[in-house]
């Protein structure tokens, strides 16, 4: 898989579209959240894929990184900076 430009925040992206793990940023008032995120395997080069928005009002977001299964308020998600994956050809 080819990874194309325009990086977003996870929780801005649409459901069931592949990305990169860019980086993860803590907010100030939150300084552990980034080490969290990427303890629980949210780190640069990981696939990442918001699979299910929470309702009413899209929180919380279920999220498969890697191969685990978690769900993320979006205040969470909006730390993972991700950059959109493109499918390479078929093998």
């Amino acid at each position: 898989m080819a990874v194309v430009s325009g990086v977003s925040l996870l929780d801005q992206v649409p459901l069931g579209k592949p990305y990169s793990v860019r980086s993860v940023e803590s907010p100030a008032a939150v300084p552990d959240q980034g080490r969290q995120l990427e303890e629980i395997g949210f780190f640069p080069g990981e696939q990442v894929m918001v699979m299910a928005r929470g309702f009413p009002g899209g929180d919380p977001l279920v999220v498969r990184v890697g191969q685990s299964t978690f769900a993320l308020r979006c205040a969470e998600a909006a730390c993972v900076q991700v950059d959109p994956v493109e499918a390479g050809p078929a093998a």
